[in-house]
């Protein structure tokens, strides 16, 4: 006999839905639609093995196909079998997460209706899964989605989970899969990280620990304990709570463990990515999750990740940022704590990321801050995009064009300073953006016209707010969130494009291990300028690298071109401190590649870490752009820029 199960009807906004499910039939009519659901429910002996078993790896290929690195999943060892998992800890989640699924059919139907409602009524996908089977069909079946179909298939697969496998299995599934923060995938890796407890081991979890392991699959990064402790002590107490609510725990009990402290730390892991690519691990994971695959559909393994990654470029920037052999490279660390810094290295005419960092070795930690996705104020670096390419776009201005260059009030009390003193009154175009005149370019900025010009500047990828829009200290980098080095290499990728700009991007595609598709990357391109300009703009940045701010980038037969850029400390503070500097970058090109450097401590405000004027440290965002480029250029005939250079002006 088929059993008939009905979520009956749901009624809002004038639409009536029957959603209906018989027996094992909707498998039949919704697997065309689910990705990696078995065809033939049948074997389920075999699907039972499979399910049971640890993941197999995620396989990152690099550009030209060949196998890069594995990310590993859980191995054998943290694939517990269900008497490996303490009694307290199985307790806390299903009090937490599902407290009738010893008692449910495997599908939470006032859930699910209470999910379409309240969706219906929001226009929000916020209601996601309720049952443990419904979550476990999501981590090994379903894209992330919250739409009223998918959830029909979640809940069509967890009835199904709840047909071929016990209870005791089907935890043991979840807890062997479930995502919970600081890269660990299931309870095995989540113990050791937090608490360096190996419970293949039979070491015990305290109910304290427990309860903090259980409250973390809701929010594992706002809940995050080494990161957020206070709200993972809340979040463990609710666990806590939820013991007591459903006779796990007694109240005293309760209480008792409430005033324990967290007692988290970092312990290691052993995993293999980021042991041997830790930079591009971390910018790999973070690039993912911003096209929306999340880290744990990575982390738990069986996909294959085909990338753009050059091993010549990423192992120039590992040499860089890691090795230590290029230390002086890098400013001098203040009270003995390294300067930061990051970098990204693209292709101009595909947009492929050859290679990125987003920290140094000192301050690394495996799935941390990527300074590559970090905002700051870009300094000077902006005005090519800002003010110098829309000029010469205009038709109006030619590198030989006279700017005015002399300190006076630009409205409001806004008087802009030249670095240095005694600079010329009147310069040429030319000079300005070679010798990095602050003042000539916010008048240029004025004449061409801040609000229409700012849309240049947006068309190349710069976000800009309303604010930035509103004054010309835009001109030189004053920007209220500023701009990404990811951002920053897009934006220059046209000067080196014939001025087309193509999409960047990291990740071509990701398959499954059954053949399926989850993600493609769509080309897209944008023209910027039109070649003309693009020309003389790669001139003019030249120059800059040849006479002006940036002859350390210089690299022996190369064509170099590129804009310097420095931060002042407290800009928007005080000026106190004239000879403080926050950030330093260093944007440049060859033929072939475009390239971000910045360097400078994380906190732009903390009076204890900046830069220093005085050592230059524009110099050291040059030295490492300069190195990554010709350690990837090793072996390679040099390539100068097609076309003539720019003759150097007169100044006035």
């Amino acid at each position: 006999m088929k059993r008939r199960m009905s979520l009956g009807v749901m009624a809002c906004c004038g639409v009536v839905t029957t959603v209906t499910v018989t027996g094992c039939s909707p498998i039949s009519t919704l697997s065309k639609d689910v990705q990696s659901v078995p065809s033939r429910w049948s074997h389920s002996v075999s699907w039972n093995r499979n399910l049971l078993k640890p993941q197999q790896p995620t396989v990152v290929y690099d550009a030209s196909g060949h196998v890069y690195m594995t990310i590993q999943p859980p191995d054998v060892a943290s694939n517990l079998p269900y008497q490996d998992i303490p009694v307290n800890l199985r307790e806390a989640i299903v009090a937490t997460e599902d407290h009738s699924f010893w008692h449910n059919s495997g599908i939470d139907f006032r859930a699910i209706a209470r999910a379409f409602l309240h969706d219906a009524s929001t226009g929000t996908r916020s209601q996601g899964a309720s049952t443990i089977e419904d979550q476990l069909a999501k981590m090994v079946y379903l894209k992330d989605n919250k739409s009223l179909s998918y959830k029909v298939k979640q809940m069509a697969i967890g009835a199904q989970l709840e047909r071929y496998f016990t209870k005791q299995q089907i935890l043991q599934m979840y807890l062997n899969r479930v995502y919970l923060g600081e890269n660990c995938v299931g309870v095995a890796q989540a113990a050791q990280r937090y608490f360096g407890v190996n419970l293949a081991k039979h070491e015990p979890l305290t109910l304290a620990q427990a309860a903090l392991l259980a409250g973390l699959p809701q929010a594992p990064s706002g809940d995050d304990p080494l990161q957020h402790p206070k709200a993972a002590l809340g979040r463990r107490n609710e666990v806590l709570q939820n013991m007591v609510k459903y006779g796990y725990l007694s109240e005293t009990r309760a209480k008792e463990t409430e005033r324990l402290p967290l007692s988290v730390r970092f312990h290691s892991l052993t995993q293999s990515a980021w042991n041997t690519h830790p930079l591009f691990t971390n910018f790999l994971l973070d690039a993912a999750q911003g096209l929306g695959i999340s880290r744990q559909s990575i982390l738990k393994g069986g996909l294959k990740i085909h990338t753009t990654v050059n091993p010549k470029v990423q192992n120039a920037v590992h040499q860089v940022f890691w090795s230590g052999n290029y230390n002086s490279d890098f400013p001098p660390s203040v009270d003995e704590k390294p300067v930061d810094g990051a970098a990204i290295f693209a292709d101009p005419q595909t947009g492929s990321v050859l290679g990125a960092a987003g920290s140094r070795q000192s301050d690394y930690s495996p799935g941390g801050w990527d300074r590559v996705f970090s905002y700051s104020s870009p300094g000077s670096s902006i005005k090519p995009m800002m003010e110098y390419a829309p000029a010469i776009a205009s038709g109006k201005w030619t590198p030989s064009s006279m700017l005015d260059n002399t300190p006076h009030d630009f409205g409001d009390g806004y008087i802009p300073q030249n670095d240095a003193a005694g600079t010329p009154g009147e310069v040429t175009l030319q000079y300005a953006l070679e010798q990095s005149q602050n003042v000539a370019s916010v008048w240029l900025l004025q004449q061409i016209g801040i609000q229409t010009r700012a849309q240049f500047a947006e068309n190349d990828g710069i976000p800009l707010t309303n604010s930035d829009k509103e004054h010309l200290s835009i001109a030189i980098g004053g920007m209220q969130d500023g701009v990404t080095p990811w951002q920053m290499v897009q934006a220059y990728e046209p000067f080196d494009n014939g001025g087309v700009q193509e999409k960047l991007h990291v990740i071509n595609r990701i398959v499954t291990t059954n053949g399926d598709t989850i993600y493609r990357f769509r080309p897209s391109r944008k023209v910027i300028m039109t070649s003309p300009v693009a020309s003389v703009m790669t001139q003019l940045l030249q120059d800059v690298t040849q006479y002006g701010t940036g002859t350390d980038a210089q690299i022996p037969g190369w064509g170099v071109a590129g804009k310097t850029g420095t931060v002042q400390w407290d800009t928007g503070l005080t000026l106190d401190h004239p000879n403080w500097i926050s950030r330093a970058w260093w944007d440049g090109y060859t033929p072939n590649i475009v390239g971000s450097v910045y360097v400078g401590y994380d906190n732009p405000h903390d009076r204890k870490y900046h830069l220093d004027w005085n050592t230059e440290p524009n110099h050291y965002a040059e030295l490492i752009w300069r190195d990554i480029v010709e350690l990837s250029a090793k072996g390679e005939t040099p390539m100068p820029f097609s076309g003539p250079s720019t003759v150097i002006s007169t100044v006035y």
